[in-house]
């Protein structure tokens, strides 16, 4: 403007949050060597007080043209009223303009009515604000995902700065900084001040996240056009296309936007019910659950809770069983659903997240009186059961018709079960035509790639778990509701490591117990022969023919034939060399079901017979055919220094030995299940439990800050440099001990860039071992992931208080009914929580402040919940001991003052109580203005007896008024 002169006013008219603000500030800087500079900013200013505050600054800026100045003049987000308000702003600005200043204008576009009386200004909408290099991009380019990502808005682009740094990253991160703006950018688009049916397009919009206008139509029940061409010219964020009929909305059109976002739609939810159940209904049409669950989680409706039940096992298939579990609840409490259908969603949401759901009958869908199913049975609801079903050892259902995106359910369950006969190969073919024609992010996807993952690797390929899939399935296995179904993937780690030539016999000790006690009894045999077979390559071979003998034992019992044949294999191997302990079958190999089961049994036979027998006997022919679905036991038995190994090695056929590589040497693995196993025992156990896991750092975050590296104390200020104590703390307070970069920056260096933040975090990992090496040589605290956006602690090395003092005081919360483990586990807990968790002192985020929030509560939690157990087991010192520790935490907690006074009262401590129920009484009065509960007054009534405790609570409603 300054250059050209055209004309003396600009307009600025665009959305909030679109940079019109800093284009002002920017044009003042640029001019202010030349010119008097003035900003004025009207926001969150009344258009009538605008005006005449605007009134006043005009007179002053004539004052100053006619001294001969040279002004410019910038006015923020005038707003604009009625007619009567723009005519006195609009001469106003002509004035100041025919004084000779010049003058710059931001306008919301709902005050566009003072542009429109401006007709020499140059105008200026929300596109020319946007990033022009970003809209130029095409989809070949390497950063298209940036205009996809932000459509072009300066905020969001300079986000993706933050988050990514100014170098070009092979995949572009959306972290902290992208989601942040956009909230705020969503929160300025559905602002109250926008009439209603502009809001009601709007807010439709950002539901969907992409379609056409007939959707919004279908939903808002208004014709759309003429609102989006003015969210067409002012608007970029939603995407809108007059031309095509079409938007979408950018960053929000991503189920991870959308939930970024959810505060701010969670708070429409009251004020625009249907217009959320329609969109829900919009989005289950078109078949995007994940998106129509997030819509759901923001609304409490009777309409959305019925459309959650019509669709519970598409909901189901894409991770969304806790949703359904939430809905069903007040759907039965208000008759929203038929009985059949609830028990049948009942019995599903069991077989597939509640491992105390054993029996087959527990898994039995309802039956009608003429033997079928019950209404409200699927098809669907049949195969959900069944992959439990399968998982016990049980024969399920596989031919269905019509199922769509559910068939992969069918080939799961066919897949498991020719794992279990040893149809490896038939497994593979199977689950690898179907494995990905399944859609991402489903239950079938995930089911069917993994038994193609554990059928790869029985038969020797290297790649099986190469893609992190296993990983990818045990995250997808850890939402809410698929508990029961975790163990074939934590089975599938353990075949992993084990034929690569590791051994974690605890992770498979522990999957061994979860399996029994969810009654998956497959995996529960399978793992143990996962374990017999590690003991084996590790010539531990009195505990590889015992676990042998005991996995015969129970896939007799169970019915896998063909596992108690490879068991007994086994077994004969370790026990034949004279050092195994073992019942071995006297028909070991008569029960051998296949052909190459029976050749390996012979090879087995033959190995172990030494000179005794003939020649043609000890050797088989060279040629011989390989038994590809033995794969894994061929490679078993061949593995490892023993002498039985090295005579089973000399004795395979030429053609077997170049179809395998055997293990020359097993190592003990750290840890690579994840355990829910929440069992432990006294802290004297912990610490032998923390010697044979190997931990090597203890971690001591409650009541303050403490590092030990092999048993020495690390002193505290020698973390202080770099930042590396904030970090550890960071990272160590996630889960899995990981972190992503992006996360650390946001939390130690928000004032960094990305680049510059890399190379902060570089240094304080340097810094950190740097310190642990000088107490252990070569020990590093961290591993190394081919992922390179994360910073991750390793596991194995690491023991920290908080995480055993978690699953402490879970482990008492859980123990309902048995009073006695839920008080030990109280106990154990209250001992760990040596204090409220460390706070470094940068914690940018406020994370490490919530997460110490949440610890607090977990510790009131457990208290009372242990001081009830003790109430009931008449240990009523140690009640009331730890219900005043729950009353530190809360005092107006009144659980915690119900068991306390009951349990000095019974303790015979009347005073001690009724003092302690006195001061809680006027504390929660005056906080609450309210009197205590009837219960809890019934509770220090108790055992009240004569004149002396009437006179008593008198005197506690005395105190109460006063």
């Amino acid at each position: 403007m300054a250059d050209t002169r055209t004309s003396n006013l600009l307009v600025l008219c665009s959305e909030p949050g679109l940079g019109q603000s800093a284009e002002l500030k920017r044009l003042l800087s640029g001019l202010k060597h030349h010119y008097a500079t003035h900003l004025f900013r009207f926001s969150g200013m009344e258009p009538s007080s605008a005006s005449k505050r605007l009134s006043r600054f005009a007179r002053q800026v004539e004052k100053e043209c006619l001294a001969g100045k040279h002004v410019i003049v910038a006015l923020d987000k005038l707003p604009a009223g009625d007619e009567l308000v723009v005519d006195r702003e609009v001469a106003c600005i002509s004035r100041m303009i025919s004084s000779g200043a010049l003058v710059a204008i931001s306008l919301l576009p709902e005050d566009a009515l003072v542009m429109e009386r401006l007709p020499d200004a140059m105008n200026v909408v929300s596109r020319d604000l946007l990033v022009s290099d970003v809209l130029e991009l095409r989809p070949s380019d390497q950063l298209y995902d940036v205009l996809t990502a932000t459509g072009g808005i300066s905020s969001l682009v300079s986000a993706l700065v933050r988050d990514n740094g100014s170098s070009h990253p092979k995949s572009l991160v959306l972290g902290n900084s992208y989601y942040s703006t956009l909230e705020r950018l969503l929160s300025f688009s559905l602002r109250s001040n926008l009439l209603d049916e502009e809001l009601l397009v709007r807010l439709s919009m950002i539901l969907l996240g992409c379609g056409t206008f007939d959707d919004i139509a279908s939903i808002a029940c208004v014709e759309p056009s003429d609102v989006a061409q003015g969210l067409e010219e002012f608007a970029p964020l939603f995407g809108v296309c007059c031309r095509d009929r079409s938007f979408r909305c950018f960053g929000v059109d991503s189920l991870e936007g959308i939930s970024a976002c959810s505060n701010v739609l969670h708070s429409k939810a009251p004020s625009w019910p249907s217009v959320f159940d329609s969109a829900l209904r919009v989005l289950v049409e078109r078949g995007e659950y994940g998106r129509a669950a997030a819509i759901a989680r923001m609304t409490s409706s009777e309409a959305a809770t019925t459309i959650v039940l019509e669709h519970a096992e598409d909901f189901i298939g894409v991770g969304e069983a806790g949703l359904v579990r939430r809905a069903l609840g007040p759907a039965q409490a208000r008759s929203l659903v038929s009985h059949d259908r609830s028990a049948c969603l009942e019995l599903v949401l069991a077989a597939l997240g509640d491992t105390k759901s054993r029996t087959p009958e527990a898994r039995t869908l309802p039956i009608a009186a003429d033997g079928s199913y019950a209404r409200g049975v699927n098809q669907i609801d049949v195969l959900f059961a069944g992959c439990r079903a399968v998982l016990a050892g049980e024969s399920a259902p596989t031919s269905a018709t019509d199922l769509g995106w559910a068939e992969g359910l069918a080939v799961h369950l066919q897949a498991v079960q020719l794992l279990r006969d040893g149809q490896i190969c038939a497994a593979q073919r199977l689950a690898g035509t179907h494995a990905y024609s399944c859609a991402d992010g489903t239950l079938p996807a995930v089911l069917v790639r993994l038994d193609l993952s554990i059928a790869s690797a029985l038969l020797g390929d290297e790649q099986a778990c190469e893609d992190g899939l296993a990983s990818g399935a045990q995250d997808f296995l850890e939402k809410v509701g698929y508990a029961a179904l975790r163990d074939e993937a934590s089975l599938l780690l353990a075949l992993d490591v084990i034929l690569h030539g590791s051994c974690d016999l605890a992770s498979i000790d522990a999957l061994v117990r979860e399996s029994e006690r969810a009654g998956n009894e497959l995996v529960r045999v399978a793992a143990l022969m996962a374990g017999a077979a590690a003991e084996y390559m590790m010539g531990d071979f009195r505990s590889a023919g015992l676990r042998s003998a005991i996995v015969a034992s129970a896939a007799a019992r169970a019915g896998f034939s063909h596992l108690e044949a490879e068991a007994g294999v086994l077994c004969r191997a370790a026990t034949g060399s004279g050092l195994g302990v073992g019942a071995v079958s006297p028909g070991w190999e008569d029960i051998c079901d296949t052909e190459g089961l029976s050749a390996i049994a012979t090879l087995v036979r033959a190995a172990l017979a030494g000179d005794d027998q003939p020649e043609d006997i000890r050797r088989m022919p060279g040629d011989a055919s390989v038994p590809t679905d033995e794969m894994w036991l061929i490679k078993v038995l061949v593995s490892g220094q023993g002498d039985v190994q090295e005579r089973v090695r000399t004795l395979i056929p030429h053609s077997w030995a170049a179809a395998l590589t055997p293990i020359t040497s097993i190592q003990r693995a750290p840890r690579v299940i994840r355990s829910n196993d929440g069992t432990s025992g006294s802290e004297e156990d912990g610490e032998a439990h923390a010697e044979t896991s190997g931990a090597r750092l203890r971690l001591s975050l409650l009541g303050g800050f403490s590092l030990q590296v092999d048993g020495e104390t690390i002193p505290e200020w020698r973390l202080d440099r770099r930042c590396a104590k904030a970090m550890l703390v960071f990272v160590a307070l996630h889960p899995k001990l990981l972190a992503r970069r992006y996360e650390i920056i946001d939390q130690v260096w928000p004032d960094c860039d990305y680049k510059a933040g890399l190379d902060r975090i570089y240094q304080a990992t340097s810094a950190l071992r740097k310190v642990i090496a000088d107490v252990t040589p070569g020990l590093n605290p961290f591993l190394s992931y081919r992922e390179e956006k994360s910073v991750s602690l390793d596991p194995a090395l690491f023991e920290c208080d908080f995480v055993d003092f978690a699953d402490a005081a879970k482990e008492a919360l859980a123990c309902e009914g048995d009073d006695a483990r839920s008080l030990e586990a109280a106990l154990r807990a209250e001992r760990l929580y040596a204090g409220d968790l460390f706070v470094p002192s940068r914690d940018c985020t406020g994370y490490v402040v919530a997460r110490r929030q949440e610890l607090r509560e977990l510790y009131a939690d457990t208290m009372v919940a242990g001081a009830e157990a003790a109430f009931r087991l008449g240990r009523y010192r140690i009640s009331a001991r730890l219900a005043d520790s729950a009353t530190g935490v809360d005092d107006l907690r009144e659980d915690a003052v119900e068991v306390l006074i009951r349990s000095l009262r019974a303790s015979g401590r009347m005073f001690e109580a009724e003092q302690r129920y006195k001061k809680y009484a006027v504390h929660f009065v005056d906080r609450t203005h309210m009197p205590p509960s009837k219960r809890l007054r019934k509770a220090m009534g108790e055992g009240n007896h004569g004149e002396g405790s009437k006179q008593r609570r008198q005197n506690d409603s005395e105190s109460m008024a006063s």
